[in-house]
């Protein structure tokens, strides 16, 4: 379906509208590179329309700065692949940003103020994290805001993990339980890694450590991902209990580590 026209938004949103596009170029994706998921024009249902009155006073007051983070149109070429991924709060894309693979993750900042403020929070610990990036966390390609079909999303750019489980939920849970000790080690090294910087995960569950192919092919290395309930500056208590939600996440006793 052809973009839906934003002659009927106030403008300050027409405005912003304008800009989001002589930013990017938004298309689909005529091959998508991952299975499983929904087409965008399904996904974005899901992902809320725009209330273009009640987004009015967000996008003025809110939306250009959180958190210290500012929130300008994401610039460049963005195709868009299948939705992989749906979240508490946000939906994820396959997509390319300018050729790049990328994962865009989208939520709609007026249809819930929550879930935009969980990306927004999502964003700061990435960039706390900046020294971490494509290694044991993706790394962030961009981020702003973007038109898509009348829609005002705002969104993350991401590395694409590959993930070479290909589970979700408990069944997931269970295979990471049989993987090979190495590589659960690993994956609380990267816990290990991210609360020594004094920042805690906050969401410890199977779905959010994927296990990707190192370089030469020949291994898995653990990507933590999905930051929307992480926070900087926790206390010895909260980065005990964040190790330990992952400790038992992933078969492991944290008192051993």
């Amino acid at each position: 379906a052809p973009p839906a026209s934003t002659s009927r938004l106030p403008p300050a949103l027409d405005i912003l509208a304008a800009k989001c596009k002589a930013a990017a170029s938004v298309s689909l994706l005529s091959l998508c590179p991952l299975s499983g998921g929904t087409d965008v024009g399904a996904a974005e249902t899901a992902t809320g329309s725009i209330d273009w009155d009640a987004a009015t006073p967000l996008m003025s007051s809110s939306l250009w700065s959180r958190d210290g983070c500012k929130w300008p149109p994401l610039a460049g070429t963005i195709e868009l692949g299948m939705a992989i991924g749906h979240g508490r709060t946000s939906t994820v894309y396959s997509a390319k940003l300018n050729g790049v693979p990328a994962a865009l993750k989208c939520v709609a900042p007026n249809a819930d103020k929550e879930a935009f403020g969980d990306l927004a929070t999502e964003l700061v610990v990435y960039q706390d994290l900046r020294d971490l990036q494509g290694t044991l966390i993706p790394r962030v390609l961009g981020h702003g805001i973007i038109v898509m079909r009348g829609h005002i999303l705002a969104a993350i750019a991401m590395q694409l993990v590959v993930d070479e489980l290909r589970l979700v939920g408990d069944i997931r849970e269970l295979a990471i339980h049989s993987m090979p000790l190495q590589c659960r080690q690993a994956a609380l090294a990267t816990v290990k890694a991210i609360n020594s910087r004094g920042i805690c995960h906050g969401d410890a569950r199977a779905d959010n450590v994927l296990f990707t192919r190192t370089d030469d092919g020949q291994g898995l290395k653990p990507i933590l991902i999905d930051f929307a309930y992480g926070f900087s500056d926790a206390n010895e208590g909260e980065i005990s209990d964040d190790f330990a939600s992952w400790a038992d996440i992933l078969g492991l006793d944290s008192d051993d580590y």
